[in-house]
């Protein structure tokens, strides 16, 4: 059964074989392996698709769909409150043009415990409709598979979030010190919605934290270690305690130089992006954790089948040293990648499973 070949690869017991996880939001694919409309029963057919194509662990399943006409004219359409709906799948993705903060003193002077002025996403309310609804999907599907999205806003995403990119690396790098403790309150917010979820004693939660950029880390190695790493260590203790949840860590871009700080913190697994050099990574860390990734979507999208074919066979090959390999598309799977390329990867993948 898919969820627990998911199961053994995040406790290490798979014996044989390697693990799927797939972000697939590709309306047509879906259309295609599931014989419904997406649009017109997205719960459905991606359902009946993820089951189809034997998928072991999924980020979640759409329940809503965006009106189909709605990027017909354009590839993003403005939203309320600064933000724009981009073309992705049957949903979009969000992404801010316009933050409440427009000075390096109003970002200093922000306490995330007080929230003022308001940002939706940085409460203590905001993780429990995640974490539920992932519950809800888990015990709907039962075995068919591991249902498990990123937990989003960890604690340096929570910089990029509310204050923007320049705004984020201004003010903490004029004054690391009162940076340090707005980092403490988004530590403390995510502490209290990671201890719900550790009491609950899921099998995997997936920890996801954007602190690296293409070529590398965004700021120094040093500056994770004293002033994000010890609060990882915080947000992480309920979860390491209860001896049942196994934890992964995923960020975009290269952040290889931190790989030996994540596992001494004690992540279980890491996902690693195609920048990233996965033999390497598994050779030197791997034997005792899992390792997710690192299949190239640009490979998907702009390859060829045979190009294709090569990427699945080069990833699993390098992957071989780790304690288990669980393969995906980093990147994701957006409608933009051509069928025909998608048949291959399942075609290929689906040869190499347990």
């Amino acid at each position: 059964m898919s969820y627990q070949r998911a199961i053994d690869a995040f406790n290490l017991r798979l014996t044989s074989g390697i693990a799927q996880c797939e972000n697939l939001d590709h309306p047509p694919f879906v259309e295609r392996v599931s014989g419904m409309d997406p649009w017109q029963h997205p719960y459905e057919a991606y359902l009946s698709a993820f089951k189809a194509l034997d998928l072991d662990w999924v980020h979640g399943i759409p329940t809503t769909a965006t009106p189909r006409e709605t990027f017909a004219t354009s590839s993003s359409v403005p939203l309320d409150d600064g933000r724009r709906l981009t073309a992705w799948g049957i949903n979009g993705s969000q992404w801010r043009e316009e933050f409440r903060f427009h000075a390096v003193e109003d970002v200093l002077a922000y306490d995330p415990l007080l929230n003022e002025p308001p940002v939706d996403h940085i409460t203590v309310k905001s993780a429990p409709g995640w974490h539920h609804a992932t519950v809800a999907q888990q015990r709907a599907v039962g075995d068919a598979f591991v249902v498990a999205g990123p937990y989003y806003t960890t604690l340096f995403q929570c910089g990029i979030m509310v204050f923007g990119w320049p705004l984020f690396l201004t003010a903490a790098g004029a004054d690391p010190v009162r940076f340090a403790r707005i980092l403490e309150g988004f530590a403390t917010l995510t502490a209290r919605n990671i201890s719900e979820f550790a009491a609950d004693r899921l099998p995997f939660l997936f920890i996801h934290d954007d602190i690296a950029m293409q070529h590398g880390m965004v700021f120094h190695p040093r500056w994770y270690r004293q002033y994000i790493f010890p609060l990882y260590e915080r947000i992480l203790e309920p979860v390491l305690s209860n001896g049942v949840t196994r934890t992964c860590f995923v960020s975009d871009g290269d952040y290889t130089a931190v790989v030996p700080d994540l596992l001494a913190l004690g992540f279980d697994g890491l996902m690693i992006s195609p920048n990233m050099n996965l033999g390497e990574i598994a050779r030197a860390h791997g034997r005792d954790h899992f390792l997710v990734g690192n299949v190239d979507t640009a490979v998907l999208t702009f390859g060829d089948r045979d190009d294709v074919r090569h990427e699945v066979a080069r990833c699993v090959e390098e992957g071989k040293a780790a304690g288990a390999h669980i393969i995906k598309a980093i990147g994701d799977m957006p409608y933009n990648i051509p069928i025909d390329n998608l048949a291959a990867y399942f075609d290929a993948t689906s040869a190499l499973r347990a």
